[in-house]
């Protein structure tokens, strides 16, 4: 009951950063939930550092791998998914509003791409 009660402050911090970006983004001041997301990551990064001085087990070996791995499928279903939708899109790019969303989705997919073969070669030095 000890680790669960300990995650509360976080829970919180999330709870009131969703309920500031929706008073925020319904106010039109979509600044305000910009710095309440940097606040709120700032205060959950601190409270997890604060936690883990104090001898809490946040993540063993297991639950690093599962997450590596779950990351790993996400970006590749993400990355087929746009492959199949710039395909569908490219044989429509004559017409002006899906121009646009085939040029993003390309742009997109490149870029996800590069990421990709520049943290393999990163870390295929560093490890």
């Amino acid at each position: 009951m000890g680790r669960k009660l300990s995650l509360l402050p976080a829970l919180l911090a999330v709870l009131a950063l969703g309920w500031v970006v929706g008073w925020a983004v319904s106010s039109g001041k979509g600044e305000i939930s910009l710095v309440a997301f940097a606040l709120s990551a700032f205060f959950v990064n601190r409270y997890f550092a604060y936690l883990e001085g104090r001898g809490f087990v946040l993540e063993d070996e297991r639950s690093l791998r599962i997450n590596e791995v779950a990351s790993r499928r996400t970006l590749q279903v993400t990355m087929i998914t746009l492959a199949v939708v710039m395909l569908l899109l490219s044989g429509r790019t004559s017409e002006p509003e899906v121009r646009g969303a085939f040029i993003a989705i390309s742009l997109t997919l490149a870029g996800m791409g590069l990421v990709h073969l520049l943290l393999r070669h990163y870390y295929a030095r560093v490890m």
